[in-house]
């Protein structure tokens, strides 16, 4: 029986139990400093289940990441607005999606912040998990733009994406300090940065 279910309730198998033990342990004590041995009594499993499981601390690292940013990858066959929606409401549908994404996983995120440099590939998983899916139907988005002439012809979309994507990520961390220093709101900076992007990459 596992010790943190009550009888008659069936545990999540072993897998998830690590995967969900490791995503907290991981925001707790960092990349570096979790163990796989705090991870598993965290989980309520032997240790020798994580190594079963997963191979390696840095597999579980990969797996955690997957976990947490699979969402952006069911959105990602998706348009980024409904069909037929104007640039700009697409644009704020992507920077509120991408928010909420961040906001949900945000002590991971910081974690990766600071330590994803020193796992490689772990690094390569988070970008993919986390922006890529939503970034192809973003870029894909702006040269729909670009063909029909609501951009200037120059515009790079991959450039424009990024820009989107890095005016949300550094606004979600901002406001997740203690202390709150922005005389605004979330929405308000969401559509401050769209009509940012908006003025820079309109057609002449």
């Amino acid at each position: 029986m596992h010790p943190k279910y009550p009888p008659g309730r069936r545990p999540p198998p072993a897998r998830q139990l690590l995967i969900s033990a490791a995503a907290r342990i991981f925001a707790r004590d960092g990349l570096d400093g979790a163990t796989t041995r705090a991870i598993s009594r965290e989980a309520g499993v032997n240790e020798v289940t994580l190594f079963r499981n997963f191979g390696t601390k840095e597999h579980l690292i990969e797996a955690v990441v997957g976990s947490a940013f699979g969402r952006a990858k069911a959105t990602a066959s998706a348009d980024p607005a409904p069909h037929g929606a104007s640039l700009r409401a697409d644009l704020v549908s992507f920077a509120r999606r991408y928010e909420e994404l961040l906001e949900a996983n945000l002590p991971l995120v910081r974690t990766m912040i600071g330590e994803i440099h020193r796992h490689a590939d772990c690094e390569h998983q988070a970008l993919k998990g986390i922006f890529w899916p939503m970034r192809a139907a973003l870029v894909e988005r702006l040269r729909d733009a670009r063909r029909k002439g609501e951009v200037r012809p120059g515009l790079k979309p991959a450039v424009a994406a990024d820009l989107l994507a890095g005016m949300i990520f550094s606004g979600v961390l901002r406001s997740a300090k203690p202390v709150k220093t922005r005389d605004y709101g979330a929405a308000a900076y969401r559509d401050g940065c769209v009509e940012v992007l908006l003025h820079g990459i309109a057609s002449a």
